[in-house]
């Protein structure tokens, strides 16, 4: 089994600046993403290894959908409207969980349907079903890769299919923000838009006492 990037990442202390933690709530991590396509992209990921979200013990759901929903309450005001997507791998070693089997929740201001641009990079017979945290669940259960996003956030749907490929919203943003060359977080990291997600998170982000606190502090 190959060792988890981000498995390691947390034992070693997070030397990146993108592998910084923002903010923590007991089981989890907000992370800034290396190769973030647009400001203010973040992920939230579990402090233990699982390979999606859908894989997560029933115990944990709770605190990641409301540490989703404060952190995207909250950064709302400053970028607008955001969406939620995972690309969940039903095993580990697949092409869908783009080279990091461990799960990690993409929260990304978006003002376009992602859905809709999207729809190039799937498989032709893919289709979306209204669906949510417990869906991504019963796909993991049955080995099955999935796509989830929520746009606007609360709002949920799944596609399963055998044949997703690679970084497929990441293919997406990149075509539609005009840089569709730059999809790919290992060749491109763009250190500096995830500066500046880093400098305007912890600037508008009210962290709430006692259940989410800032585990690293950044100049302004």
């Amino acid at each position: 089994m190959k060792t988890c990037c981000l498995c390691s990442n947390l034992a070693s202390g997070w030397v990146e600046e993108w592998n910084r933690p923002l903010f923590e709530s007991q089981n989890f991590v907000v992370l800034p993403s290396v190769g973030s396509l647009v400001e203010g992209w973040l992920m939230i990921v579990p402090k233990e290894h699982h390979i999606s979200m859908g894989a997560l013990p029933v115990e944990l759901a709770d605190e990641m959908l409301s540490l989703k929903a404060n952190l995207t309450s909250q950064l709302r005001n400053t970028y607008g409207d955001l969406c939620a997507f995972e690309h969940g791998p039903g095993d580990a070693e697949r092409r869908v969980g783009c080279g990091v089997d461990h799960a990690h929740l993409h929260v990304v201001p978006l003002a376009f349907d992602l859905a809709e641009a999207a729809a190039p990079f799937l498989p032709c017979d893919a289709s979306w079903v209204k669906g949510g945290w417990d869906h991504c669940r019963v796909a993991f259960r049955a080995g099955k890769d999935y796509l989830y996003l929520e746009q606007p956030i609360g709002s949920g749907r799944i596609a399963v299919h055998d044949s997703i490929g690679s970084q497929v919203f990441r293919k997406a943003i990149a075509a539609r923000v005009g840089i569709p060359e730059q999809f790919n977080w290992r060749e491109y990291p763009r250190p500096e838009v995830v500066s500046r997600t880093i400098r305007c998170v912890h600037r508008i982000v009210d962290v709430e006492p006692g259940k989410y606190y800032v585990a690293a502090e950044y100049g302004s």
